[in-house]
């Protein structure tokens, strides 16, 4: 996962400043804050879905209730950052992760929103973010 890897890797500090860095220490950098980018955006992901834990939504289907949510499978995520041409700042970051639909199906509402819920349709997703700036850009 992500949060352990950040957790093994000390982050520079911020006053290092990528003038005085050599190339390798720069992309040690960058790929260090595109871990934590990384990270943050998988979260963003989850709390943007429509329906996600905390917020099931049901549909009767005529013979019962499905509960249903949407969520990224955190073991799926995977990332890279490449160096698109040499000099400061020339880098992409590909990351790519499983987005799963989990059901629920019962006779009630109530009884579906207990579970158990099941993957029942999984979407797998590549995204590639710019390095400007000195960050990474949504």
């Amino acid at each position: 996962m992500i949060a352990v890897l950040l957790l093994a890797v000390p982050l520079p500090s911020a006053a290092s400043g990528f003038d005085t860095l050599p190339a390798s220490s720069q992309t040690i950098y960058v790929e260090q804050q595109f871990a934590l980018f990384s990270q943050n955006w998988i979260e963003k992901i989850d709390r943007n879905f429509h329906s996600r834990i905390g917020n099931v939504e049901f549909v009767n289907n005529g013979a019962g209730y499905v509960g249903r949510y949407m969520q990224v499978d955190r073991d799926s995520v995977a990332w890279s950052v490449k160096q698109t041409s040499i000099g400061p700042g020339n880098f992409i970051g590909i990351l790519e992760y499983t987005e799963w639909t989990y059901e629920s199906v019962a006779d009630t509402q109530t009884a579906a929103a207990l579970g158990p819920f099941v993957p029942v349709h999984g979407r797998k997703v590549t995204e590639i973010f710019q390095y400007h700036a000195n960050r990474w850009l949504e």
